[in-house]
Parts: C-alpha cells; sequence; structure tokens
C-alpha cells in the first residue's frame, strides 16, 4: 500500500507539472477560435493498441494482471474507448494456491481452494489534458468474464465436487498519466481502484491496481520501418530524413 500511495504522489506532481506547461502555452494557442478554426477539419478517428500490465492485489496479496486492448482514438484531445482482455497469469495462480494450501495446513483442513479469474473489459480513458508532452486521463472500465473457486482435497490435489463457477463483473476507475520524453519512448503511470461482482464468494477480488512502467510510441515502429525500407535517416527527437535531405511528417 505504500508503494500505492508514492505512485499516487508521483501521479498529482506530474500532474501538476502538465497544467503548468498547458498554462504557459502562447496566446496563439489559447486564445477563443476564430471562424478559420471554426472551419477545420474534425480530427480523424484513430486505431489504439495497448499492453496493459498491472499489479493488484487478492486477498491483500500481491499478484499480476495482464491485459491487451484495442479499440480508436477520437475528439481534440484523443479520448480513448478500448476493449481488452485481462486474465491472472499462471504464476499468480500458482501463488494463490500455495497461499490457500499453507493456510489449510495451519488449521489442519482437509482442502483448499483453487482461483481463477479472466474477463473482457470495456474501457473509455477521457483526456482531460493532452499536448506534446502530456496525457492526464480518468480510465472507466466495465468488464464481465468468469470467476472460478475449486475446492480441491489437500492430499492428492483432485477438485472437489463443491466447484464453483460464476459470472465476474469487475468496475474499476482510476488516474492514468503519461509523460512523452521523445518521439518514440516515454513513461506513463496509473493507480486505481477494482469493485467486483461475482459468484465466487468464497474469494474476494476487490482491491487497487497500479503501474508504472515505459511507453513505446507507433513512431518507433513507423520509423524503422521507413529506415529499413526507404533508407532514410531517423532520430527519437525529428521527423524522419530522406536520403536526399528532404524531411517527411
Amino acid at each position: 500500500m505504500r508503494l500505492c500511495l508514492l505512485l499516487v504522489v508521483l501521479l498529482f506532481s506530474l500532474t501538476a507539472s502538465a497544467m503548468s506547461n498547458q498554462e504557459s502555452l502562447p496566446d496563439s494557442l489559447t486564445q477563443a477560435p476564430t471562424d478559420s478554426n471554426r472551419t477545420r477539419p474534425r480530427p480523424a478517428i484513430t486505431w489504439a493498441f495497448n499492453l496493459d500490465f498491472r499489479n493488484s492485489f487478492i486477498m491483500r496479496h500481491p499478484v499480476n494482471v495482464w491485459g491487451v486492448n484495442s479499440g480508436i482514438t477520437f475528439g481534440r484531445k484523443r479520448h480513448h474507448l478500448t476493449l481488452g482482455y485481462y486474465w491472472l497469469t499462471y504464476a499468480n495462480q500458482l501463488r494463490l494456491i500455495n497461499w490457500r494450501r499453507d493456510a489449510v495446513q495451519r488449521v489442519n483442513l482437509g482442502y483448499y481452494t483453487r482461483t481463477d479469474v479472466w474477463f473482457m473489459s470495456l474501457l473509455y480513458w477521457p483526456n482531460l489534458i493532452h499536448n506534446k508532452r502530456w496525457i492526464l486521463s480518468t480510465p472507466v472500465e466495465v468488464g464481465a468474464g468468469k470467476a472460478l473457486a475449486l475446492p480441491t482435497t489437500l492430499g492428492t490435489d483432485q477438485e472437489a465436487p463443491r466447484t464453483q463457477s460464476g459470472f465476474f463483473v469487475p468496475v474499476q476507475v482510476g488516474l492514468y498519466s503519461q509523460w512523452k520524453a521523445t518521439r518514440w519512448v516515454g513513461l506513463s503511470t496509473q493507480v486505481g481502484y477494482r469493485y467486483a461482482f461475482h459468484s465466487a464468494q468464497s474469494v474476494p477480488f476487490n482491491g487497487a491496481y497500479y503501474s508504472f512502467g515505459a511507453t513505446v510510441f507507433p513512431a518507433f515502429w513507423t520509423d524503422l520501418w521507413r529506415a529499413i525500407r526507404h533508407k532514410e535517416r531517423i532520430s527519437p527527437f525529428r521527423d524522419p530524413i530522406s536520403r536526399r535531405g528532404k524531411l517527411h511528417d
């Protein structure tokens, strides 16, 4: 939990810096729209793809939740609307099994409960701040999947007949911040809370989640392709330059 608090403090410090950068924009970027601005074409809808690996807690124990989501970006602040798939890794399932097995051995029970979770999630990322360097968003997620609670005999590891299999509906709200260091890479952090409606009542899935890591932007892959295919000079700080010295958009 101390790590979560540290991430929250870091996130809000990054947010304050982003807001100060935004407030220092020149008047030409903050003035009321003119007639020419009103006639500008609306931003195009583009494709979005994200790998979303999170640290979380189940039964007050740390676990890793892996996920991938894809969808669209739209609007002038490039809001995201994506659909994702999330699951507990096999190592985390073994860790939960070991915790359960150790607990029942201490109280001399004849079985423990294995758990397994997977779910699809619809994510909406409204961007409060979106400029060349910073993104601040408040992602909201609603998912649906399956939670399994498998009572297992301690001696033989065979599933008992009281297996519980039912729905799992997580609702998650968080805060996300991203700093774009170069055209290629940046840093991102997020923190939030998950409340889960589920039928496997023996396992509480509510808990906080957080993540902190590097972000690789699409420009890296497109620049790499131009360097290989067209022999262009690439840099993380400027657009690719062709062999003739022409700057590409």
